[in-house]
């Protein structure tokens, strides 16, 4: 109940998010940001209904494919999350003004919200459908094929889209502008939740500061063999993957036994196993799971 309750939050969250970047900036300002929502603006355009309805009406026929190349439990979550994100699109509508008429500036922050919010929910594995969904679904058939790029294929093709209904070339550019930073948005929110660093030390006392590390960090460390080239004297080389804020905690721990020690920090902008994160691969269709 509580795993449920959890996955019900970030859905809210992230759709909340993703709607506000809609609402706010894309749709008032006829920029297609790709995906269900990105269609549906332009549909709105000769079908009286509105964008929020047409999102989810857009994203029905791929929902009924994905539950039979996909399987259930991914529709299903899938159906929450586009029901939610349409039902905030709908609430939000006639009460959150429309914050711009700078067409670029309404692509540059809807973009960023619209990329931290789709961010929330694939921490979860989770999708509002649209393309996202589409695309590896198309995937399944085209097994050397990346996701990535039939995903850009089929946001390309509904800003062409876009362009062609509002007969506008910088509906097009703004669009392009939103989808690119919404992807770079998504990449720098995931990363940033794992975000780590990589510690090297290098020591005569290798064991002792392993075990002193052990107390601080709960991943451990790992404690590798090494020679000087210059001295050719033997070394003991500890490595220890910590979060950012545990950084200085840990190079002080060190010290304590070592006052001469050599050490180095690298960054790590992903992270798999214990403590950090894990991949469940289900095809082509990756699941992120935050430990």
């Amino acid at each position: 109940m509580k795993r449920f309750i959890k996955e019900m939050l970030f859905i809210v969250v992230g759709c909340f998010v993703t709607a506000s970047g809609l609402v706010m900036f894309t749709i008032p300002n006829h920029i297609a940001p790709g995906g269900s929502s990105g269609l549906a603006t332009s549909l709105a355009e000769f079908i009286p209904i509105s964008v929020g309805i047409l999102t989810w009406i857009v994203n029905v026929p791929i929902l009924l494919g994905s539950w039979k190349i996909l399987g259930k439990n991914v529709t299903i979550k899938t159906l929450i999350a586009s029901t939610v994100l349409s039902g905030f699109m709908e609430l939000m509508d006639p009460v959150f003004p429309k914050f711009t008429e700078n067409p670029l500036m309404a692509s540059v922050l809807g973009g960023i919200l619209i990329g931290i919010g789709i961010g929330i929910l694939f921490l979860k594995g989770f999708s509002m459908g649209g393309t996202d969904l589409l695309s590896i679904m198309i995937g399944k058939y085209l097994p050397n094929t990346s996701v990535g790029y039939i995903l850009m294929v089929c946001d390309a093709a509904v800003v062409v889209i876009a362009a062609i209904v509002f007969k506008d070339l910088e509906v097009f550019l703004y669009s392009i502008i939103t989808v690119a930073v919404a992807s770079k948005a998504i990449n720098v929110f995931m990363d940033g939740m794992n975000y780590a660093r990589v510690i090297f030390i290098i020591t005569d006392k290798g064991l002792e500061i392993a075990n002193k590390l052990n107390a601080i960090n709960k991943n451990g460390c790992t404690l590798m063999p090494g020679t000087g080239t210059y001295s050719g004297e033997g070394k003991d080389v500890l490595m220890a993957v910590v979060h950012p804020n545990t950084t200085a905690e840990t190079l002080a721990a060190a010290r304590e036994i070592d006052p001469t020690l050599f050490a180095f920090i690298a960054s790590a902008a992903e992270v798999h196993g214990k403590g950090f994160k894990y991949y469940n691969a289900n095809g082509n269709n990756t699941k992120v799971i935050p430990q």
